[in-house]
């Protein structure tokens, strides 16, 4: 018996001896495949791909990329403040171009590492392929709390210049 997939195999004209032989797309005009989130979202954008933070820190490294760290945690109002910047277009876009990581900070207590002026939330970090926080790519906006971000800040710029620092965009 024969499945539907067979039987319209068949028919094509592909499958016949005589047919030409298919011929695949160079690699260059295959569309890339979108990568997939492999760590839940917390309600920041479901969009976007987010790694935890060991696995974010090895992807950053292995592919030579910029990493942003968002670090919050579920009971504070600033960082459900900021949820919903990560569902916009424009931030989405600029994620692709960076490994992104989010982590509560009661879940994640080795977040707490990446705290170079506080450990308040919501916190941004950048952070290189050798796993350094990036101390110049903060918000200029704040004289303290360097890190700290709110929807009226400039976060997909941040991201913009974070990405063009290790040659993406």
């Amino acid at each position: 018996m024969m499945t539907a997939c067979n039987a319209e195999k068949e028919a094509t004209p592909e499958a016949s001896p005589d047919a030409p032989a298919r011929r695949e797309a160079p690699a260059e005009s295959r569309p890339v495949a979108e990568p997939q989130a492999t760590a839940p979202s917390n309600g920041f954008g479901e969009a976007i791909a987010w790694r935890g933070l060991e696995e974010g820190l090895k992807e950053a490294a292995a592919e030579g990329k910029g990493m942003m760290l968002l670090v919050h945690a579920s009971w504070c109002s600033k960082c459900k403040q900021l949820k919903p910047s990560f569902s916009e277009p424009s931030l989405v876009a600029a994620s692709r171009d960076l490994v992104m990581v989010n982590v509560d900070q009661d879940q994640v207590p080795q977040s707490m590492t990446y705290a170079p002026d506080g450990t308040y939330i919501p916190r941004v970090l950048f952070i290189g392929p050798d796993g350094e926080v990036v101390s110049e790519l903060k918000n200029g906006r704040r004289p303290r709390f360097h890190y700290f971000y709110t929807p009226a800040d400039d976060l997909v710029g941040m991201m913009k210049e974070a990405a063009s620092r290790y040659g993406r965009t």
